[in-house]
């Protein structure tokens, strides 16, 4: 046959036709998928606000159909999630999320605003408004948005994709007999727990920290803090999820696909490490025994002189101290939920035997069934044995202080710094940021940073006799009240809060705090620590004491406490705890009896707090504790205290007639008793 036009074109058509049915209509007419459960006949209202939903053009931006790749969006899409679509709108591009399971996801009222304002609930959304909807028209596309999906609520972690889906952990912690030979080394490292750990060390704490908290020497850095594995979700994650995150990591962040470098039996020995330790620990005795093989007999071969112990406390400050604390106490800033606890090097009954081996030891294998680091894999022997004269030096005091040869010098860039000005940062960014200063330092900020991180050493009221110091360390801390403190420089501040003192264990905070908490505590320092009065004087020898904060009213958010509630819902009250807390932290200020004229105040010359009033409540008294007085030494100390020690100190004070029971909205009370509330 002669290839003529109109041959061609009949031909053509008839490809076409034969195309078309073999695409649409066929399958039109043999597709019949079974129902699912994401399938459901559309409601009058639904079916007007699909129908205003794509003739509104929202599906050229927004899918509804699930792939096999896309990971949180979903199960898969199968055929007969559709079945009630006629036409199907399944989208045209992901300009915004994908929308088959959006149902219940959020809700009505939510969903209408974001229509009408976008950038009001998505602030960096380029989704245009849709104000010009009649509230009807609203109405019925939430009504359809709303029943998409399987129609439950998200509050749940993405689920795995289907080659995690259902993994187990595939190590098993065979059981033992139990003997009189200790047997932590044993079962630990049976379990593959040493190599879960020291992977961690090396992988993952960077990171994620000592602590398993999120916060490790890297974190500072990330724009998404890393995970905290002592919470949920990750107390009660399974498996499945465990192995994916380690294995593929976690989009949007920085956390590694780790499959990439680790084996598989690796990765599970780390997420067995990382379950045991931080997410599900059990005080445990690790019963590691003494040094062995090549940790016996050990003796420290590096000198012991001003620069050692220097170079052992910038380690101890970067790595060791958040759980150790900067006292040896055991009371690091990030030591809660480890178990066992850290230790304290105080407790001479213990640290007296110890020898160098003991320390070198431990420092670099860590302990078995705990969360203290195999530091072998990341500091040189010669490291680790500065630590070690740091810590017997400081702390268990079983090696004699070196002489101090020469006076400490610090940076010349750091004896000339100068508080930063009180420029407003409104005037540093309308300058284009061509002169970028540091924010103005916070007195608030500072008085909050003092008591975590100071106080315990140097005082509450700042004359170095705090609760780690006092009876435990061999140079006391500085009294900031005494004569030679007083004429210190902005920069001289700066640099023994950066440097720290040395040949003591004054922290060189310059290998952890960044530079605007230092100048914060600095200023706080400076404005209220030091005092302004002569020494000598008068009015030195005789402070008239603070006129009390007590007026008889609470603030909003406390007035509604009740102990009775707590006793009931959480736990019994300790008042025994209460009176140690009391003397610990309280004392201090408001002496024993609570006149206020306790050793921290009046004999130092330091006005003291007025005597407690008799008719304080016990919201009240509770609020102080938490929040503290502003302007004053009497410090926020819910940044210390759980609710419990809140609560044992609360009923302590009340038990030694400074307040009040609590008195019970609505019943019966005396005008004694009674509580307002105000505004802070």
């Amino acid at each position: 046959m002669r290839m003529t036009f109109a041959v061609t074109a009949i031909g053509a058509f008839i490809v076409f036709l034969a195309v078309v049915m073999a695409v649409v209509f066929i399958p039109g007419l043999v597709w019949n998928p079974p129902e699912t459960i994401i399938a459901h006949p559309y409601t009058p209202e639904q079916e007007r606000g699909r129908v205003l939903f794509y003739s509104n053009g929202c599906n050229y931006c927004h899918t509804q159909y699930v792939r096999y790749y896309d990971t949180g969006l979903g199960p898969i899409s199968q055929g007969g999630n559709y079945i009630y679509d006629n036409p199907m709108i399944l989208g045209s591009e992901r300009t915004g999320p994908d929308l088959s399971y959006i149902g219940r996801k959020r809700d009505e009222a939510w969903e209408i605003q974001h229509w009408k304002d976008p950038r009001s609930l998505s602030p960096m959304s380029i989704m245009p408004r849709f104000d010009f909807l009649s509230d009807q028209d609203l109405k019925d596309m939430a009504a359809y948005i709303n029943n998409l999906g399987d129609r439950v609520a998200a509050e749940w972690m993405i689920m795995p994709p289907l080659p995690y889906a259902e993994s187990t952990n595939p190590i098993e912690f065979k059981p033992v007999e139990l003997t009189n030979q200790d047997q932590g080394w044993k079962t630990w490292t049976d379990a593959g727990l040493q190599d879960g750990k020291i992977t961690y060390i090396v992988h993952c704490q960077t990171c994620h920290g000592d602590s398993g908290n999120g916060l490790g020497t890297y974190a500072g850095t990330k724009v998404v803090t890393p995970a905290n594995y002592k919470v949920e979700p990750f107390k009660s994650m399974p498996d499945e999820q465990w192995f994916w995150h380690v294995s593929e990591g976690v989009q949007g962040t920085v956390m590694p696909p780790w499959k990439a470098s680790l084996t598989e039996q690796e990765r599970w020995q780390v997420i067995n490490y990382i379950q045991q330790i931080f997410a599900n620990p059990v005080e445990r005795d690790p019963a590691e025994g003494d040094p062995t093989g090549q940790y016996a007999n050990l003796t420290n071969p590096v000198p012991l002189n001003i620069d050692t112990l220097e170079e052992g406390k910038a380690i101890f400050i970067r790595e060791c101290w958040v759980c150790h604390g900067d006292a040896g106490r055991g009371n690091g800033v990030y030591r809660s939920g480890l178990r066992p606890i850290p230790p304290d090097f105080s407790d001479s009954q213990h640290y007296n035997s110890f020898t160098d081996s003991d320390y070198f030891w431990r420092i670099s294998e860590g302990l078995p069934w705990s969360a203290m680091p195999v530091w072998k894999e990341r500091y040189s022997e010669e490291d680790r044995w500065k630590v070690v004269h740091y810590l017997r030096v400081n702390f268990t005091q079983t090696e004699d202080r070196p002489v101090s040869q020469a006076e400490q010098v610090y940076p010349s860039g750091y004896l000339s710094a100068e508080m930063p000005t009180t420029l407003p940062i409104a005037d540093v960014l309308a300058d284009g940021l061509s002169n970028p200063i540091p924010v103005t330092p916070s007195w608030a900020a500072g008085r909050s940073m003092y008591l975590q991180m100071c106080a315990h050493c140097h005082g509450l009221t700042g004359i170095g006799d705090g609760w780690d110091a006092t009876g435990y360390l061999d140079v006391m801390p500085a009294n900031f009240n005494s004569e030679t403190v007083r004429g210190l420089s902005d920069g001289d501040w700066f640099g023994r809060v950066s440097y720290g003192i040395q040949n003591s264990a004054m922290p060189i905070w310059g290998e952890w705090m960044p530079i605007e908490y230092r100048w914060n505590v600095i200023k706080f320092l400076q404005e209220t620590i030091v005092q302004k009065v002569p020494s000598g004087t008068s009015e030195a020898q005789n402070p008239a004491p603070i006129p009390s904060a007590y007026t008889g009213v609470v603030a909003p958010d406390y007035v509604t406490l009740q102990k009775q509630l707590f006793i009931d819902e959480v736990g019994p009250i300790s008042t025994t705890h209460g009176a140690d807390l009391y003397a610990t932290y309280c004392a201090e200020c408001h002496a024993a009896d609570g006149q206020g004229n306790g050793p921290g105040t009046t004999s130092q010359g330091i006005p003291g707090p007025s005597a407690f009033p008799t008719n304080m409540s016990e919201q009240y008294i509770y609020w102080r504790i938490s929040e503290g007085v502003p302007d004053t030494f009497m410090y926020p100390f819910k940044a210390m205290f759980s609710l419990g020690d809140i609560w044992d100190l609360t009923s302590y004070m009340t038990s030694q007639g400074w307040g009040q029971s609590s008195w019970i909205p609505g019943g019966t009370a005396s005008k004694a008793t009674e509580v307002s509330y105000v505004n802070r």
